[in-house]
């Protein structure tokens, strides 16, 4: 026997069972935990005394209390032939069904809704919900197109849909990553549809999404008890949900709200794509699906789709914008080769401005040195016209301006090698300078002094 149940969560496991079962299940429970038998007494007692038997409120959610002797197959109802039988589940039986007044060919379902559901919602209620569905007019949400009763069954005609369950789908057939998101993307436009005309799903699972040959989706199965609450005397609420994907508030009984179907939708992104790495974006998307309390989840269907519609475009999700970093790498992963383009010509100017700097630099040294040269020619022709040194020696005078370049700090080193370089020559022998002048040359004498 399970044990550390909740009353909430012992009446839903109490549902899958048969009433031999459930007789036999809470005897066991009242000699092993009296305190749960005692708490769970009052939900009993009360669904007694409203119809008789534990069966009438355990029957829209147990496949057993559907009669085994209900059979509907080739009856003409309304204007529909029931053909073979396709399902059966919590609610129901679902039978294919085509219409028989030769106006339409139409290939439909028929789901019949158990009795005992019905005398516990109401016909009225049924048909409400139903008539919402009706409204629904989507590519991948299975059409709802008339109701009725026969007998004591109320029944909804609807679209007939060919595929398997999103389930059967991936664990037959490899999808990648990028299959796995449109799918889903095309998932969340059937829900946020639904949500646009005030209707939940509140049952959202892998069984309730059949899948066709082209991966597109449909969405079936809304839960229409999901406005209903069945109160005992305890307040404790009746529920029917599927464990594994429903929300905390829809287990506690709670009021529904959009956030418990974005809650389901984390979770089956969760069944799709498996657990993700630590802080990356998909992971962070399923994070804020599933948070615990709704208001910190996203506020609607259509921005957790947003946000994986930027994954499947490498654009930046909503909760990182604030991330420069971030933000650039999803441009260079979304645009590869135009940023590649764009970092080369950032990297040439940046390239050609440095070089433009330096050459401007280097221009502007020329044009010092070439001033601090032109001092020192000055400054030579100063010193070899003036009355004092007209005797004085060229070698002398070279000897001068040599000191003087020497010690000019504004002059570079390799500037000063080539002038102190050039002015080694040898002097020429006056003999030869002699020979070679013209009679009006000025001679130099022995002494290397010009007459």
């Amino acid at each position: 026997m399970e044990s550390n149940l909740s009353t909430t969560e012992l009446f839903y496991h109490l549902l899958d069972l048969t009433e031999e079962e459930q007789q036999h299940y809470l005897s066991e429970l009242k000699c092993e935990d009296p305190e749960l038998y005692h708490k769970i007494q009052p939900l009993l007692q009360a669904d007694s005394q409203k119809n008789g038997h534990l069966t009438e409120l355990f029957g829209f959610h147990a496949q057993q209390a559907v009669s085994d002797d209900a059979c509907f197959s080739q009856l003409l109802i309304d204007k529909y032939k029931i053909q073979e039988e396709i399902g059966r589940g919590g609610m129901g039986i679902v039978y294919a069904a085509a219409r028989c007044d030769d106006t339409f060919d139409q290939q439909l379902a028929v789901k019949f809704i158990q009795p005992s559901l019905t005398r516990v919602l109401g016909k009225a209620f049924l048909f409400q919900e139903a008539q919402l569905l009706a409204r629904l007019n989507h590519p991948y949400v299975a059409k709802v197109f008339d109701g009725g009763e026969h007998q004591d069954y109320v029944y909804i005609v609807m679209e007939k849909v060919e595929g398997r369950t999103l389930r059967e789908v991936l664990d037959s057939k490899p999808l990648s990553l990028h299959q796995k998101l449109k799918l889903f993307v095309k998932i969340c436009q059937a829900i946020a549809h639904a949500h646009q005309n005030q209707t939940l799903h509140a049952d959202i699972k892998p069984e309730n999404v059949l899948i066709d040959d082209d991966l597109a989706p449909k969405v079936l199965d809304f839960n229409i008890t999901q406005k209903q609450q069945l109160s005992t005397s305890d307040s404790t609420p009746f529920l029917a949900f599927s464990e594994e994907f429903a929300s905390p508030e829809q287990k506690k009984g709670d009021y529904l709200t959009n956030q418990s179907d974005i809650f389901s939708l984390g979770k089956l992104l969760h069944f799709m794509v498996g657990q993700q790495p630590a802080h990356t974006d998909l992971r962070l998307v399923m994070d804020k699906a599933t948070q615990h309390h709704a208001n910190q989840r996203y506020t609607s269907v259509i921005e957790l789709m947003a946000d994986i519609e930027c994954i499947l475009t490498k654009r930046p999700i909503n909760q990182k914008t604030h991330l420069p970093l971030y933000v650039v790498r999803k441009l260079i992963q979304r645009r590869p080769l135009s940023s590649a383009l764009s970092l080369s010509l950032l990297v040439c100017a940046i390239s050609f401005s440095a070089a433009l700097l330096q050459k401007n630099h280097q221009l502007e040294r020329e044009k010092a040195i070439a001033e601090n040269m032109m001092f020192e020619v000055t400054s030579l022709l100063f010193h070899s016209k003036g009355d004092v040194n007209k005797y004085m020696s060229v070698q002398n005078m070279l000897e001068l301006t040599r000191r003087r370049i020497l010690s000019n700090p504004d002059l570079p080193k390799h500037i000063k090698q080539k002038m102190l370089l050039a002015m080694m020559t040898p002097v020429p022998d006056k003999t030869r300078v002699a020979e070679g002048c013209h009679p009006n040359c000025p001679q130099i004498t022995t002494e290397g002094k010009v007459q």
